[in-house]
């Protein structure tokens, strides 16, 4: 039975991730894996192959950890962000294959290096009608919180 006080954690978008019990755990990334030429993505929600173009998708499990392969860092606030700048926006390298795009969080902006090795992470992005938080994932250093 759910009190008055307890609140619920809300994707921010459904189906890109699995959720744990509490903000701090660690949530479960879905990708997808093409069964002709063995590619995996961090999209769960293409059709087709971006390598082969072929229609063999499954849906996979993505790493928990990886490196970043890319950055940018957002200096302009877009209208209807969630995002206050700077914010950085990378491109990481999954361990066991496979990549995605996300925000980094848990560094400064001028701190950002390619090649640092970086953990999955939620973070409350804002409320829902109820007050619950809405929960995105986020990476961060592996050696900072």
């Amino acid at each position: 039975m759910t009190t008055d006080t307890e609140q619920t954690l809300v994707p921010l978008r459904e189906g890109m991730f699995e959720m744990p019990d509490t903000i701090d755990g660690t949530p479960v990334l879905y990708g997808t894996h093409c069964t002709s030429c063995d590619a995996t993505t961090g999209s769960s929600e293409r059709k087709y192959c971006a390598r082969c173009f072929k229609p063999t998708l499954e849906r996979t499990t993505l790493g928990t950890t990886g490196t970043v392969q890319s950055f940018t860092i957002v200096q302009q606030q877009l209208p209807g962000s969630l995002m206050k700048v700077p914010y950085v926006i990378a491109s990481i390298r999954l361990a066991g294959g496979g990549g995605v795009q996300t925000i980094l969080t848990g560094i400064e902006p001028e701190d950002v290096r390619v090649d640092i090795a970086v953990e999955i992470c939620l973070r409350q992005v804002t409320e829902d009608d109820s007050g619950n938080p809405v929960v995105s994932f986020f990476f961060r250093p592996v050696d900072k919180d």
